[in-house]
């Protein structure tokens, strides 16, 4: 005589399904996995959204201060504390980039907002926002653009004259002594 599969040796049959316990234990880890997922998908709030700022914004410095030697074109980033707007000598007038999807006008996230430290390039009179300068021999003005969640400084970006970039977490462990590092 053969045995049913689903009845144990005894010969007594057990009911095929899920008990109300592994139903909710399934529903829980359900629940968890949706949890992270919506909280990475939400870009981590901020803090995370800081950092995706200054990281875009250093990718675009990199690639139009290229444009600049490349092209042998006087270029400029004008910083204001909520956005950056890209510019091109024209003439004697520096003139906004039009039409160029990826150097277009950049407006930050509500809640962020960018302060530039220790700046050669100043606003002329009646101008808003400061002035950095990519010159076509590959010169960069040195910059330290703070980028603040609230008050705090969350991401720092430097700039020298020679185009380099670093960024850095303000919450790193050794964020002073890399400032410190580079005479700030």
């Amino acid at each position: 005589m053969r045995g049913h599969p689903a009845r144990g040796p005894g010969g007594r049959g057990r009911d095929a399904g899920f008990t109300l316990i592994e139903l909710l234990v399934v529903l829980v880890i359900i629940g968890i996995i949706l949890g992270f997922a919506s909280i990475s998908f939400d870009g981590g709030g901020l803090e995370r959204r800081a950092e995706q700022e200054v990281q875009r914004l250093a990718a675009l410095i990199r690639l139009y201060r290229q444009e600049g030697i490349l092209n042998n074109r006087q270029l400029a980033l004008r910083v204001l504390p909520d956005r950056y707007q890209f510019l091109r000598l024209e003439g004697e007038q520096w003139q906004p980039v039009e039409g160029d999807l990826v150097f277009r006008e950049r407006i930050l996230p509500d809640g962020l907002r960018m302060e530039m430290e220790d700046m050669e390039g100043t606003p002329e009179e009646g101008e808003e926002g400061v002035m950095l300068f990519f010159l076509s021999s590959g010169e960069v003005t040195p910059f330290e653009l703070r980028v603040k969640v609230g008050e705090e400084t969350d991401w720092v970006l430097l700039g020298d004259p020679w185009g380099g970039l670093e960024a850095r977490s303000s919450r790193d462990r050794d964020f002073a002594q890399w400032l410190a590092d580079r005479g700030r």
